[in-house]
């Protein structure tokens, strides 16, 4: 779970992240994945993106993980698993 620093750090930061990414939305969500999640687990992040990034999708990534001092998993909500993907958006905490 991220520290409510991070959470804070990470509402301040939406204006920044549309006017450099386009990110429409952004939360974050516990893993449904590693059933054995710590502290140590990296952020799982979820965005939802004006239009796609290509190869800047990994600048987004590295640009939020040195604004939050903080390891990050990213991903859009159009790369989903279906299977997955109705449980995590409803789980997901958007800031």
């Amino acid at each position: 779970m991220m520290s409510q620093q991070s959470i804070k750090n990470l509402q301040r930061l939406k204006g920044e992240l549309f006017k450099k990414f386009g990110v429409l939305k952004i939360g974050y969500f516990e893993s449904y994945i590693d059933y054995h999640h710590n502290k140590l687990c990296d952020v799982n992040i979820l965005v939802e993106l004006e239009e796609p990034l290509g190869w800047k999708f990994f600048d987004l990534k590295e640009f939020i993980e040195l604004k939050l001092d903080i390891h990050i998993d990213i991903c859009t909500m159009k790369a989903l698993k279906p299977a997955l993907k109705e449980d995590i958006i409803a789980n997901t905490h958007f800031v």
